[in-house]
């Protein structure tokens, strides 16, 4: 029985960096608060914890007998969080080390991790940060974060640079309605249900002189100065002490450097799942919501 439905939006959380926005959900039978798994959900590039919606809609349909605290983060420039002091870029390792202090600032053990795209970027290095807490990882579309050829570090400098220059000469996009800045949303390169986008819409814009602009901030599309070569990053999931599920959707099934990662992880599940990049908000709700509950389930296990 549900005992313990909560769901509270725009919570924040303060971080030495700034204020980091929130979604809270929270259920699960009474009885079992002393063993709550907190599941801390990252979203894709660009995306904001709405990503997560559907999953925490569905849940709260089911009936869990197990504590269960999500935790559906906005990264730092992002949705409703914080964005970084002029001149910052926004690298994968500040991500991870925003969240690694987030779960610090809660006090949060028994940490399962759900990441999606970005967030499957970003969701080793805090299993990295933080191995006594973190129990478990639901990687989604992605495994570790997006890495450089050594020999290119010059060029990837140079290119981050270069486009940061660029972009403070422009001015933000403004669109007349919300419906002008769903339909720019829908025409992205990565193709998305028109009611997913809608989803990340609603808390990705806000007002300003005529019409509508992003809430995210714009250095958030700009490259890194770095990047972590493959060697690193397979380093990195080689010294995961957690059991990983990976989701994948159709167009990865079958990629290379997702394969190469996923065979260097020590406990690692694959599950493939028809569907397109955000297959977790749309055709593969139920499927992602068990693999993850799969990993809660077994972090419970493992306690008891």
């Amino acid at each position: 029985m549900l005992t313990r439905p909560v769901w509270q939006k725009y919570l924040t959380q303060t971080l030495a960096q700034g204020e980091l926005s929130y979604q809270y959900c929270g259920l699960g039978s009474e009885a079992n608060d002393i063993n709550d798994i907190n599941v801390i959900a990252l979203h894709g590039w660009l995306d904001n914890s709405a990503s997560f919606t559907p999953m925490l809609e569905f849940l709260l349909q089911q009936e869990v007998a197990i504590g269960i605290d999500v935790y559906a983060l906005d990264f730092a420039g992002h949705g409703h969080s914080f964005h970084r002091p002029p001149g910052c870029f926004y690298t994968i390792w500040d991500y991870a080390i925003d969240v690694a202090q987030f779960i610090t600032a809660k006090s949060l053990d028994k940490v399962v991790l759900l990441g999606h795209s970005m967030g499957a970027c970003v969701a080793p290095l805090v299993a990295s940060i933080l191995p006594d807490r973190v129990q478990a990882i639901c990687a989604i579309e992605a495994l570790g974060p997006i890495s450089t050829a050594v020999m290119d570090t010059s060029r990837q400098l140079h290119k981050a640079v270069s486009r940061q220059r660029q972009q403070q000469q422009r001015t933000a996009k403004v669109f007349a309605s919300v419906e002008e800045a769903l339909m720019a949303r829908l025409g992205a390169k990565i193709s998305l249900h028109k009611a997913a986008a809608s989803l990340l819409v609603d808390r990705a814009i806000m007002p300003c002189e005529g019409g509508f602009t992003w809430r995210s901030d714009r250095r958030a599309t700009l490259p890194s100065p770095v990047r972590f070569s493959e060697d690193q990053v397979q380093a990195i999931l080689t010294a995961l002490q957690c059991p990983v599920t990976l989701v994948v959707g159709d167009h990865l099934q079958t990629d290379e450097q997702l394969t190469v990662r996923a065979q260097v992880v020590t406990q690692l599940r694959r599950l493939p799942l028809s569907g397109g990049h955000h297959l977790h908000m749309e055709n593969q709700i139920p499927g992602c919501v068990q693999a993850l509950m799969d990993l809660v389930v077994n972090a419970v296990d493992k306690e008891q």
